[in-house]
């Protein structure tokens, strides 16, 4: 709240100060006497006039121009008269006449502004380079008498993470083979005598083939390709990337299901409705205010009665999903079903829960859906599963661990281990891209994203050999002592190749940071960014860089407002709750569960529990695709779609499971 305050003070004083000065044409830029201090950093005010360039302003400055950019983002695409930049204060000046010169090679160097207490040293440690390239290639300076100020450059160095690195234990099953020119997938066939479905099975479904890149090879095949001359057209892989990724994902997975019509149904399902509503606290229309003072300054109390419209805030986004629920139940009673709902307040209180159990109020239930956090959830299926009764767990998303030993269990939202998986195999598609790696790991939490690094490296050597990865990794920390950090972003770049950032945080500061320097590099390089769903709602970040960016993430759920049952069902919603879903809302996801869910159960009864793959209806913003992860244990949906927008300012949308063709 206090950041909030504080930047709305920002603007409320730019906009007075802009009121305040004329607007002279003039081309001359003067410094600007006006000190403001943001978050502990002191900056000047600049106000921009009639005829004044970025690059004037830079200059009269002595500060790069992408000084300015990073803190003025709106500044690369046009400056306006009265417009006001902040300039930080520590920059200025420290560029001396070597920013004017024009003879920076931005393709082989950085150019490194001298601190206090920086030698030509440190300055090889912090970049890694030898300390002779660096002085290579600052002839003109005396390295034992460098002030304050100057610019270094410094050799750009070729990031390659070792090969030792991406090494894992076993051997791998299979064996890359490089495609050559003229080759097909029956002449492969042919040549390693193994059968052409096969080579297409053990290539996810390959059709096209494109020379340069890799074909796996079932290794049991070796010998047979023995009796061939080396032509040294494949890469025999000794390291296991997915041996132990090998686990029973599902009993009875293999069906090719079409879109299951619900209609004309006659049976009656008994559903218990699990969730936090908080309807003790909802029902109190009253409280006490004892925030004002009388004369001698004692408190005042008084009785202040709330608004028709409050909803206690913790009860909201599930009154939005009991909302959605409703709807659903109500379109299955249309179609001839019968359902008995039983809605229960579990409050936060897993003693409440607790108390819902020991009264056997479930016990007769067809299907349970919540309770919501994960040790109610676990405390349910544990009780239900000797009753062998589903039980849905609908909003917990990070941890899987509730999904063992329960085999009745459905949780509907992917978990991390289940997103990172696919934005691997998405990112391994961009295998000749330069791939880098930015990830704010603490101390305290270093395997979060070694964890994904290792997915990334198992997909990649799916498509090119060890040697040929290129992955960069680059720590980052939001507001760090570290004041150039959108070099060092910098110094990982290619300018031969279009550079892939992978944002390995979910971090709202750090995600808006690196987006926001990585944009300020998009001038000068080829970049596309892949991160975590909860990159769709950044909300402090100009909507332009999605498109600019080509940003992509994953996603459980998408609403096409396009699409006809999205535009009936918020025709529906308004109608009864006099209220329009946004965007955000847990209603799509109550009318989504509950539909699925009861109908899958009034349609297949018992079987349903073993066989979820049996029912696919058409539902408003999701997909289902529930897998198991082990014999033993509950399903997990597995279904994602990939979120690309385009720089035609278009978004396109495909599933995760899609036979891709080709990439954008």
């Amino acid at each position: 709240m206090i950041f909030v305050q504080e930047r709305r003070w920002m603007l409320s004083f730019l906009l007075m100060f802009c009121l305040l000065v004329p607007g002279y044409a003039q081309v001359e830029v003067k410094r600007s006497d006006t000190r403001v201090s943001i978050g502990g950093t002191a900056y000047y005010v600049h106000i921009v006039e009639t005829g004044q360039t970025l690059y004037s302003i830079a200059r009269a400055y002595s500060v790069p121009t992408e000084v300015i950019t990073r803190e003025n983002t709106t500044a690369l695409y046009t400056l306006t008269p009265g417009q006001a930049l902040k300039i930080p204060v520590d920059e200025v000046g420290k560029t001396g006449d070597r920013s004017d010169t024009g003879e920076r090679n931005e393709e082989d160097f950085i150019y490194h502004t001298l601190r206090r207490g920086e030698t030509i040293y440190s300055l090889s440690k912090k970049y890694d380079i030898p300390e002779e390239m660096i002085r290579d290639s600052n002839p003109e300076l005396d390295i034992f008498d460098i002030p304050e100020g100057t610019v270094i450059s410094i050799p750009r160095k070729e990031f390659r993470e070792p090969v030792r690195e991406f090494s894992t234990r076993d051997k791998e099953p299979w064996f890359l083979h490089k495609i050559e020119s003229g080759e097909t997938l029956s002449s492969i066939a042919r040549k390693y005598a193994i059968q052409l479905r096969e080579l297409r099975q053990l290539n996810d479904g390959v059709r096209f083939l494109r020379p340069g890149t890799f074909l796996r090879i079932p290794r049991e095949t070796e010998s047979a390709a023995d009796i061939l001359t080396d032509t040294g057209s494949r890469d025999i892989i000794t390291d296991s990337a997915r041996s132990d990724d090998l686990k029973i994902t599902t009993l009875h997975h293999d069906e090719n299901v079409e879109i299951t019509p619900v209609e004309n149904l006659t049976a009656r399902v008994k559903v218990s409705l699990l969730l936090p509503l908080f309807l003790d606290e909802n029902s109190k229309r009253s409280y006490i205010d004892s925030s004002s003072f009388n004369q001698r300054g004692d408190r005042i109390y008084r009785v202040v009665k709330r608004d028709d419209t409050w909803i206690y805030p913790r009860s909201a986004v599930f009154l939005e999903f009991y909302e959605g629920a409703l709807i659903a139940i109500d379109d299955l009673r249309r179609r001839g079903l019968t359902v008995e709902l039983s809605v229960f307040d579990t409050r936060a209180d897993i003693n409440t829960v607790r108390n819902l159990l020991n009264d056997g109020v479930l016990d007769n239930s067809d299907l349970v859906i919540g309770p919501v956090y994960n040790d109610n959830v676990r405390l349910v299926a544990e009780y239900l599963r000797s009753r062998r009764m589903p039980v849905v767990s609908p909003l917990a998303a990070m941890n899987s661990g509730v999904l063992n030993r329960n085999p009745y269990l459905f949780k509907v939202q992917p978990s991390r281990d289940v997103v990172e998986s696919a934005m691997a195999r998405t990112i391994a598609d961009y295998y000749d891209h330069n791939i880098i790696f930015v990830h704010n790991d603490s101390a305290y939490n270093r395997e979060a994203s070694s964890s994904f690094r290792r997915k990334i490296v198992r997909e990649l050597r799916y498509r090119v050999p060890a040697d040929d990865i290129r992955m960069k990794e680059i720590f980052f920390m939001s507001r760090s002592v570290i004041s150039d950090k959108i070099n060092i972003i910098d110094h990982a770049m290619r300018r031969d190749q279009t550079n892939l950032i992978v944002l390995a945080s979910d971090n709202e500061a750090v995600m808006s940071e690196v987006l926001g320097n990585v944009h300020s590099l998009s001038k000068r390089y080829k970049i596309k960014v892949i991160g975590y769903p909860e990159m769709r709602w950044l909300s402090n970040l100009d909507p332009s860089y999605f498109y600019d960016l080509g940003i992509a993430h994953h996603t459980p759920g998408w609403v096409d407002y396009n699409r006809p049952g999205i535009k009936e069902f918020i025709g529906r919603y308004r109608e009864l709750f006099k209220t329009e879903p946004h965007l955000m809302s847990y209603a799509w996801q109550g009318y989504d569960i509950a539909f699925y869910f009861i109908s899958g159960v009034a349609l297949n009864g018992s079987d349903f529990k073993y066989r979820p793959s049996l029912h696919h209806p058409g539902l408003l913003q999701v997909d289902y695709d529930f897998r198991r992860n082990g014999l033993f244990d509950g399903y997990e949906n597995n279904s994602l779609y990939l979120i690309r927008y385009n720089p035609d300012l278009t978004v396109r949308v495909i599933s995760d499971y899609e036979n891709q063709s080709g990439r954008e």
